[in-house]
């Protein structure tokens, strides 16, 4: 365990006694100061300079300022152990965010990026099953650690955002997610360079607890694609002329019954049911599989160029398709991704590759209805418009 000084929190002498006291938001949580005697500010003033340590560090600190021989380091350990023990429940001290385990349960490969778990109670979804690689020699893109315990502290940092169902905080060296509607699940904790997760989760071993961390950790892999030029669209896909296409519309706008009209028509294969990752290699750009589908249970494991985006709206009459200006296209394509933005560096990075992707292949909107005739429309608008490519 590697333990760090909390933000929030100062060492101040008062006459002749030492206290650690809260500022800031530590006083707005309401926060309590502690009196703190010699050893505990020598003990605060080593993990302060070294910025991190382990217990066995700072015993090993105490036993030299104290001059103490090393057959007194396992009850000085325990003395240390007590004290940051303490703090922990005080949220005064906090754990540094690195991996727990060595070897990794599962390895997995999804989009070319490389995901360790480590999960001693096997909750890992069935779902990842047809990503999982073999290969021992493949460098960990990130790491994530299920430990089924709650977590020591709870001092979570600055709301970056916040709903019904999620709650994103960041703190100096990680962010901290709250799933509301996962009780299974107590929290998880990020590395701001997304290396590095561990989520705290209850060791229950049911479908729904394996659901709840399957969901979760696609918010943890979309941030470190985000990161590696991989973006996440909310969109159907099928496969025509060996080319992804995407069908992108709000909730309820049709884009699995579009889709479904293709498959029937035109015989084209499904590629995902509800979300796309789009990246970029050599200067073209691709659709990569990924095991998150939505309700629909569809999905590949393959990549394909993309062929272009529809962007879909409803029609009660008949279709007709729209050329949008350049403008429009890169902010409808924007605003359906589902990678995060955070914060405005994540916001700006989804814009600057819905550029890239407006840029590069055709995105159209098609006003439709829910008949045959709709996929006709959108084929026949694919088929112009690759014609003049």
């Amino acid at each position: 365990m590697l333990l760090k000084c909390q933000t929030g929190y100062t060492l101040r002498q008062i006459k002749n006694t030492f206290y650690l006291l809260p500022y800031g938001q530590q006083i707005a949580d309401q926060k309590k100061g502690t009196v703190m005697n010699e050893t505990s500010v020598f003990l605060w003033n080593a993990l302060q300079h070294a910025g991190n340590a382990s217990l066995e560090d700072l015993t090993s600190h105490l036993i030299a300022h104290y001059n103490l021989g090393e057959a007194e380091f396992s009850s000085v350990l325990e003395d240390v152990k007590g004290w940051a023990m303490q703090l922990l429940q005080y949220g005064m001290l906090a754990e540094s965010l690195c991996p727990v385990r060595e070897k990794p349960s599962c390895r997995l490969s999804i989009a070319g990026l490389s995901l360790h778990l480590y999960d001693p109670a096997d909750l890992t979804a069935a779902a990842f099953d047809a990503f999982r690689a073999d290969s021992s020699a493949m460098a960990a893109d990130q790491r994530i650690d299920l430990l089924t315990v709650p977590p020591d502290s709870r001092s979570y940092g600055q709301v970056l955002l916040q709903n019904k169902e999620i709650t994103i905080f960041q703190n100096s060296d990680r962010y901290v997610v709250l799933f509301p509607t996962m009780p299974d699940i107590y929290e998880a904790h990020m590395t701001l360079d997304g290396g590095y997760v561990r989520i705290y989760c209850k060791p229950v071993h049911t479908r729904e607890v394996s659901d709840d961390l399957f969901h979760a950790i696609r918010l943890f892999f979309l941030y470190l694609a985000q990161k590696n030029g991989r973006f996440a669209l909310h969109s159907a896909s099928i496969l025509y002329r060996e080319k992804a296409w995407l069908f992108s519309g709000h909730s309820g706008m049709g884009k699995t019954t579009h889709t479904a009209l293709w498959h029937k028509l035109f015989q084209t294969p499904y590629l995902n049911g509800d979300l796309n990752l789009i990246g970029i290699e050599n200067g073209q750009l691709f659709v990569y599989g990924i095991p998150w589908c939505g309700t629909s249970g569809i999905f590949t494991t393959k990549q394909y160029p993309l062929g272009g985006i529809v962007l879909l709206g409803r029609s009660q009459e008949r279709e007709q398709t729209e050329e949008l200006p350049a403008s429009d296209k890169i902010l409808r394509v924007m605003q359906r991704m589902i990678s995060p933005a955070w914060t405005e560096e994540l916001l700006s990075r989804n814009l600057s590759f819905a550029s890239e992707i407006a840029d590069k292949v055709p995105v159209f909107h098609l006003s439709c209805t829910m008949h045959p005739s709709a996929a006709q429309a959108a084929k026949d608008e694919i088929d112009r418009q690759e014609a003049l490519r």
